[in-house]
């Protein structure tokens, strides 16, 4: 993490580096000039993982994991299907870079999804930066397929 104060008005830089992506975030509160610098949680950019994209009129969904012992995309797409006996949800298959991936048919439009890991966690997709606020609340990713 990086963070960068200056000027009269604070410009909060704020830096997460992951092995997924790179989030950057402004920020801007009022004060005295100082600059501040700290550094932490930088981890190896060993892999970069790309967003959902279209290949061959295929979405390709891939996350990266070691841990994880199933992998699946549930979203408004595949009525949020994720088990292994649900017909339409998307499991993802690891390579021997730990990068799991599927590839799934899917009509044009915007939809709101999440992966779930070992049926239990249900987590935003790391390598999407984009992100949408459903009726309940909740914050899924956002897909849009053109």
């Amino acid at each position: 993490m990086i963070r960068l104060y200056d000027d009269t008005i604070i410009r909060f830089l704020h830096i997460t580096l992951s092995p997924y992506h790179l989030i950057t975030r402004f920020f801007l509160l009022p004060t005295s000039y100082f600059l501040l610098a700290i550094f932490s949680g930088c981890a190896s950019l060993h892999e970069r993982i790309p967003q959902p994209h279209t290949e061959n009129g295929m979405v390709v969904f891939q996350y990266i994991s070691s841990s994880a012992r199933n992998v699946s995309v549930a979203g408004e797409f595949n009525g949020w299907e994720y088990k292994s006996d649900q017909p339409r949800a998307i499991r993802l298959e690891k390579n021997e870079k730990n990068i799991w991936t599927a590839t799934s048919k899917i009509e044009p439009g915007r939809y709101q999804y999440k992966y779930v890991i070992d049926y239990q966690s249900w987590i935003l997709d790391p390598a999407n930066p984009y992100t949408i606020e459903d009726i309940a609340g909740n914050i899924n990713s956002l897909l849009i397929v053109k």
